[in-house]
Formats: structure tokens, sequence, C-alpha cells
């Protein structure tokens, strides 16, 4: 059998346990989870589980990482060759970021409900994009903004926007998702009405 048909072969495997390893995850919990049930679920035995992995630890470690490298991949798929893109045209990036999200959406979740620093691993993947694939060239301003204040301001944000979707259960659509972050980027509040006297 040749390497690339092992290769597929392994990464068949590894995607089947996986996918059964988010689901008891979601179905039970991380703790209550045991990797027979894992292998049960994915149509394997005990051994094909361990000739992948160690054990949850791994496996959920590879899930996460899986998921934030496609955060990045994501972010840069719609420009590749381009050297720059006019600010107003990043529409196709936020779309794909939420896609890849809602195409993730059980891991995602599977993540949250493990540890919640899910949303500051997102932030820490997309600053990581923001510094090394990519830079925001601003308008000048009065006072100048600081580059890192801006930076944190604006991924503070989409990341809010993230969870905030997975909290109403991904009840909207990426291309909705996408189209109101850029709104929320690109708006300004016109007035501050105040419902009670200050």
């Amino acid at each position: 059998m040749s390497v690339e048909k092992l290769d597929r072969r392994a990464r068949r495997t590894r995607q089947a346990i996986q996918a059964a390893f988010v689901e008891l995850v979601l179905e039970k919990s991380y703790e209550s989870v045991t990797i027979q049930e894992v292998a049960d679920k994915a149509d394997y035995n005990r051994g094909t589980f361990y000739k992948h992995y160690v054990g949850k630890e791994e496996l959920l470690s590879e899930i996460r990482e899986g998921f934030l490298r496609g955060i990045r991949e994501a972010l840069l798929r719609p420009y590749k060759g381009m050297e720059q893109v006019d600010a107003t045209k990043i529409y196709p990036s936020s779309l794909k970021l939420f896609e890849h999200i809602e195409e993730h959406k059980n891991e995602f979740m599977a993540l949250l409900s493990v540890h919640k620093g899910i949303s500051e691993d997102l932030y820490n993947t997309l600053r990581i994009s923001m510094r090394e694939d990519m830079h925001m060239e601003m308008e000048p301003s009065d006072p100048p903004l600081d580059y890192e204040l801006m930076l944190s301001y604006r991924l503070s944000a989409t990341v809010g926007v993230i969870m905030h979707w997975a909290e109403m259960d991904f009840k909207y659509s990426a291309n909705y998702m996408a189209d109101q972050l850029l709104a929320l980027v690109n708006g300004k509040i016109d007035h501050i009405v105040f419902k009670s006297k200050p």
C-alpha cells in the first residue's frame, strides 16, 4: 500500500476519532468521556485510538490547534497573491472567518465547554495574524492612533461578536455576521440618547 493511501487512511481515522470525541463532549462532558466510548463511537478499537493519540488531552489539543490554524488560514485565503487590499474590501476575510467557525461550530462549542480560554486563544490567534501576516495602515488622525491599542480594540470587538454568536447558538448566518462585524468596525456613533436623566 502506498504512503499516500496510508496517510489518507490515517487522516480519515483521526477525523473519525475527533468527530466522535466532539460529539461525546457535547453530549456529556469532557471529564466523563472515556477512551472506550470514543473508540466505540468512531467504530474502532482502543488499540486504534492509542495508535493515533496518547489520550484525551492530546486529542483535545489537536482539535484546538486545527481549529485555530483554520482561523488564521481563513483570514488570508481570499487575498492569495495580493500585496494589499482596500480597508472597505475586507468582507471576504470576515466572511471566511465566520464560515470557518460555522463549519466547525461543534469543535468550537466542545472547546468552549472544556476550557473557557478559547476566547483568549481566538484573540491571540487573530493578534498573531495581524502582526505576522498583515499590517493595517491607518488614516492620519489627531491625536495619532496608537497601533497596538487600535489592534487590541478591534480584536476584542471581533472576539466579543464571535462569542455572542456562539451564545446565541449560531442563530445568524456567517454572511449576516460578516456584514454586521464590518458595519460595527466601520460605523461611527452619531450621538447618544440618555434613557434616564444623569
